[in-house]
């Protein structure tokens, strides 16, 4: 019994190992951000398919900045960031499809999340989002999702998405501005001041 009870953990061990070298990989790219902002901003760029949301079906590159107090709960700037998807097909953005693409999106990190602390079997809780059109190609709304990383508790982001064609690249950009605080804040104008490196237009 201990025997195959060591060997189960050997190879759990090894899978992890795959696994954690599989995700360096990935997160270890050399592409460059097309988002400027200012140094202490976090810089990451993901390509598609997303490592934790391969069900989302895009061909493209995900650009991150993350706000200096991103991953501190007593932060102003908890969980405060912007990315930028540059797509190579058009998505036929909608508010309910933006609403499904939200709760795969976080669903799918927090999961993997929770798989990399080691929560193998922990239950997270689904998130829920609203969106609501405003304007041609300009969306708000709300994500309830469940932080795995920080707080270990339910979350709820505010979020500005807005869509662009980009001529001179001739690909499609979405823009997700999110924070927990209130559109009123100073986090916002600070999210907003991130800005493209390239032309397009």
């Amino acid at each position: 019994m201990l025997k195959k009870l060591l060997k189960v953990i050997v190879v759990l061990i090894i899978l992890l190992a795959i696994g954690a070298g599989y995700l360096y990989f990935r997160l270890h790219n050399n592409i460059e951000n097309v988002l400027e902002a200012k140094d202490d901003w976090r810089s990451e760029v993901l390509e598609f398919p997303l490592i934790f949301s391969g069900d989302l079906d895009y061909e493209g590159e995900e650009h991150i900045r993350f706000a200096p107090g991103w991953g501190d709960v007593n932060s102003e700037d908890y969980f405060s960031y912007v990315f930028l998807w540059v797509l190579e097909d058009d998505p036929k953005l909608n508010a309910t499809e933006l609403e499904s693409i939200m709760n795969i999106y976080f669903d799918g990190l927090m999961n993997t999340g929770a798989i990399t602390n080691f929560n193998f079997f922990k239950d997270i809780p689904e998130t829920q989002s609203s969106i609501k059109q405003f304007s041609d190609h300009k969306y708000t709304g709300t994500i309830k999702m469940y932080d795995e990383f920080f707080a270990n508790d339910m979350t709820t982001l505010n979020a500005d998405i807005q869509y662009e064609y980009c001529t001179i690249r001739k690909q499609h950009f979405v823009w997700f501005y999110l924070s927990p605080k209130d559109m009123d804040h100073l986090i916002w104008k600070r999210l907003k001041e991130v800005q493209l490196n390239i032309n397009c237009r």
